[in-house]
């Protein structure tokens, strides 16, 4: 079928044997370029080929204006704001520029559909004045008096707006509009052999319109619509804009609309695709082009992305076959993967302090920075100062790093000390500086990789945004911190793109639904073909309210809506195979709802209106190719039981058994390989460090007292003591200043409590007549212990918190700062001791109590021993001892079996170390 471009040029040929007095208009310059290779196979013979313009390039043609970017705008409006605002009501470039974009965009559209900007403005003005109205209120606050006065303000800040850019000739787009109506006439005279012909169009502001309507009405224009039949018979809103011109134009009444088609109700096949989420979306993508390229028709491909966002997932899944693809669309700079190393350089600024003088930064901001993907990939010099930096954290116990120790440890590395300083120092100075230091930071950055092309572009493009930024700042001074131009930064990285250049004419086209307008392709693939995203969500980001907008017949996202339902079904037209592909999982919030395109089809085709239009309907499960989720293990070779023996010889300490208990691999891992646990800095307090000061400080508070009977007064000059203990023992592991504040605070708190409360329940003890004599503190202790059946004999080792004489019985005392019950400390099945973690705190007073019996001569009938917890979370139980009673022979010989036991599976070769599942996880 021949295509919409190529039907406009075989027209305008007819009608025009030259084409040098001929202008053609389109919607953008991708459909320019492809009309260009149209008028080359179409023209038979040498000749000049005619002109072709963007109806941007027309408009800053006819004007003679240029249109300024949203980042000039936005300098240029805020000298204007600040010039008609009072100094004192006047906002900061930074909170100006939160809001400016916005107003800035209704000015555009209100000049574009040439609205009287000061009656509507006006009418906004005096609508604000009524909300605010309160007849019990006569005098308004003062918050009221700015708000209402801002609103009044509005159109003077338009009209002087506008008359600064008319003066500098320039402006936003629909100001330029406004110019060309001005000066269309006068251009007239200038060109009076001038043809256009417009095409491609659907959707016009009120002043394109009138341009064309101009040119029509004075035989120096055509204009070619891309209409179709469909629309009208299935009340499609994509005819809303067609049958308004052809109603309103007065052009119509004595010429015909060209063209109505009949193209949509034609023998195609469109496939609908239900694949769940956003990979999956791709990588079916990825498939279909490949049989596509397989049977030879990928040039005459198109891949639409409803989500921008997935260009790179689709540029990682295309299949190796395909050599040749071109990208027709704008990234937003904010996917960029640079653009967490600039999140991360700024927010090292932003969140830097004084501390003792001397710039300290956070040191998450700088393992953000040193370890950002795309600034790690190209210094590998970055490992041996990243552990320097953790060195330093862990050695001054802080989570805030000394500028000048980095700089110590930067100025070892001659290579990367430039790009260092440049990164850590002179951002005191103003922002013209900072922003200089940006550019010579990314100057840097390119020349570590220049093996990489893509990373280039990246850094090109951010190049240009600082490089403006430091122009339009040097002219008008307005970023006056590091924050505004944070702010600004965030602004831009949602705003600018980074355009993709290729060859346009050849192989697999990439683009998203705006810039496909003009263009027709063979076999179309739309992704994300979801409410949401076709069409996107509607909003109304207006200083101009909705009700107003609908009163004054103002652009809502209902004609957004019909726009993008137009190009939508145009895509349609002459493709012969076009796979629609949608989410087809609907989460709580209503995502992966398919669009209503596909449900006005599937109505339109029930109805007999596509008869000729076949469907086909697939839900596409993704073939994961999962290996089976089993549990790990490994054999005990020589090797292994060589270095058990090592272990056994050193001594297993009643924790490292209940590791082995708990789960064997985490034992192995620990004892047999030697692997220790990652070491991070504590930016809030650990619970095992917790548990250290806790310990510590009952040691240093008691340890007066050994071999004394305690006194009431002993324990009242503890209470005394022990916030400075708590405080002293924290210095040990932090700096004063981290704990002053937020979470380690609250720790540092609860820390006083629990000593406080411990000591308060002793001195209660002590008044009810108990009689507490402490003989140990921190006690290390061990044992030999033989088993039969091993050849060698086993260390037992471990360290009691604390050993007691309470009337006349012995304790043995564990701290637990958190939560113990007694039901914790009895056992009905002793078979389960060695090898249920839920019976691990019984283990471990039981290895104690087995231990220090044996390191006793005395029979535990004479000693009366009691082996248990103290938990600070649960202190109303107090001690709690091993099944509520006494040691007794019984008890250890239990104990002492199933350890044997225990041991023994340890030691046996046939025995893995099996990694443990409980409830359906793995340990």
């Amino acid at each position: 079928m021949q295509s919409f471009l190529s039907k406009v040029v075989s027209q305008v040929l007819k009608s025009n044997p030259t084409l040098s007095n001929i202008t053609f208009v389109l919607p953008n310059k991708r459909a320019g370029i492809f009309l260009k290779t149209i008028l080359k196979t179409q023209l038979n013979k040498a000749t000049f080929l005619p002109r072709i313009l963007s109806i941007e390039e027309f408009i800053k043609e006819v004007s003679g204006f240029d249109i300024l970017d949203n980042v000039n705008l936005l300098f240029e409006f805020y000298g204007i704001y600040k010039t008609h605002t009072q100094k004192d009501e006047t906002e900061s470039f930074e909170s100006f520029s939160k809001w400016a974009s916005i107003l800035i965009q209704d000015f555009n559209d209100l000049d574009s559909n040439l609205f009287d900007t000061a009656s509507i403005l006006g009418y906004l003005s005096e609508t604000k004045r009524i909300e605010q109205w309160y007849p019990d209120e006569p005098h308004a606050s003062t918050m009221v008096q700015k708000y209402l006065s801002f609103f009044e303000k509005i159109i003077t800040y338009h009209d002087a707006f506008q008359k600064h850019l008319i003066n500098k000739h320039s402006g936003y787009q629909g100001l330029v509009y406004r110019m060309v109506i001005e000066r269309l006439d006068t251009y007239k005279k200038l060109n009076p052999n001038q043809k256009f012909v417009f095409a491609a169009f659907n959707a016009l502001n009120k002043a394109e319109e009138t341009i064309i309507q101009n040119l029509l009405i004075d035989k120096q224009a055509t204009i070619y619509w891309d209409h179709d039949e469909f629309y009208e018979k299935t009340n499609n809103q994509s005819a809303q804009f067609f049958q308004k011109y052809q109603r309103s134009w007065p052009y119509y009444v004595s010429n015909d609309f060209e063209w109505k088609h009949s193209n949509i109700n034609t023998s195609k096949i469109i496939h609908f695709h239900g694949v769940p989420k956003n990979v999956s979306q791709i990588k079916h993508v990825g498939s279909l082009l490949k049989d596509l390229q397989k049977n030879g028709q990928i040039d005459d491909t198109a891949v639409i992305l409803g989500n921008e966002k997935l260009l790179p997932s689709l540029l990682n899944s295309m299949p190796s076959e395909i050599s040749k693809a071109n990208i027709t669309m704008g990234y937003e700079l904010q996917n960029i993967s640079l653009s967490s190393f600039f999140q991360a350089l700024f927010n090292l600024h932003l969140n830097k302090s004084k501390r003792k003088g001397e710039k300290t930064y956070y040191y998450k901001d700088v393992n953000n920075l040193l370890n950002d993907p795309f600034f790690k990939a190209q210094w590998i010099q970055f490992e041996a100062i990243e552990k320097g930096l953790k060195s330093i954290m862990y050695s001054d116990k802080t989570i805030f790093i000394s500028e000048s120790k980095i700089l110590d440890l930067v100025y070892q590395n001659d290579k990367i000390n430039r790009l260092f300083t440049l990164i850590f120092t002179g951002w005191e100075a103003d922002i013209n500086m900072i922003l200089t230091q940006v550019i010579e930071i990314i100057d840097i950055l390119r020349k570590g990789t220049e093996q990489n092309k893509l990373h280039i572009e990246y850094l090109y493009r951010y190049h240009d945004i600082f490089v403006q930024l430091s122009n339009l700042n040097k002219n008008y001074g307005f970023i006056d911190s590091i924050n505004s131009l944070y702010q600004l930064f965030q602004q831009l990285l949602k705003t600018e793109k980074l355009s993709f250049k290729g060859e346009p004419l050849e192989g697999l086209q990439i683009m998203g639904l705006l810039e496909s307008r003009g263009l027709d392709f063979k076999n179309v693939i739309i992704t994300s073909v979801n409410e949401g995203f076709l069409p996107a969500s509607g909003t109304n980001n207006s200083f101009i309210p909705m009700d107003i907008k609908l009163e004054k017949k103002i652009p809502t996202y209902f004609e957004q809506d019909a726009i993008f339902s137009f190009h939508f079904f145009r895509l349609l037209h002459r493709a012969e195979n076009v796979y629609l592909i949608y989410n087809n999982i609907t989460d709580d919030f209503g995502a992966g709802e398919p669009s209503r395109f596909i449900r006005q089809l599937e109505i339109a085709k029930s109805l007999g209106q596509l008869n000729h239009v076949t469907f086909e309907k697939k839900t596409i499960n993704p073939h994961l190719q999962s290996d089976p989720d089993s549990l790990k293990s490994i054999t005990k070779n020589d090797a292994v039981l060589l270095r058990l023996k090592e272990v056994a010889k050193k001594g297993f300490s009643p924790s490292s058994l209940t590791n082995y208990i708990r789960n064997p691999i985490d034992f192995y891992k620990r004892s047999i390989l030697r692997i220790e646990e990652f070491k991070e800095v504590e930016e809030t307090i650990a619970a095992n460090t917790f548990g250290t000061i806790i310990h510590d400080t009952l040691e240093h508070l008691y340890t007066p007292y050994l071999n004394k009977t305690l006194q009431e007064e002993d324990i009242s000059a503890m209470i005394d003591k022990a916030a400075t203990q708590v405080n002293n023992e924290f210095a040990k592991s932090f700096s004063l200043s981290s704990i002053a504040s937020g979470k380690n605070y609250l720790a540092f708190e609860i820390a006083q409590q629990f000593v406080h409360n411990f000591l308060q329940f002793e001195l209660s003890e002590l008044k009810r007549g108990k009689k507490i004599k402490i003989l140990g503190l921190e006690t290390a202790i061990e044992m030999e212990h033989s088993i039969n059946g091993l050849e060698t004999n086993v260390k037992l080792r471990g360290k009691i918190d604390r050993i007691d004489e309470i009337d006349g019985s012995l304790r043995i005392m564990d701290y637990k700062t958190g939560k113990v019950s007694p039901n914790q400390l009895k056992i009905k099945d002793w078979s389960l001791l060695g090898q249920d973690e839920k019976y691990s705190k019984s283990f471990q007073v039981l290895c104690y109590a087995y231990m220090y019996a044996n390191g006793t001569t005395e029979s535990l009938d004479k000693l009366l021993l009691q082996s248990g917890i103290v938990s600070f979370k649960n202190l109303k139980e107090g001690f709690m001892p091993f099944n509520g009673a006494y040691i007794t022979d019984d008890i250890l010989e239990s104990f002492v079996f199933e350890l044997d036991r225990l041991i023994l599976d340890l030691f046996d070769k046939e025995i893995n170390f099996e990694e443990k599942e409980i409830a359906g996880f793995k340990y």
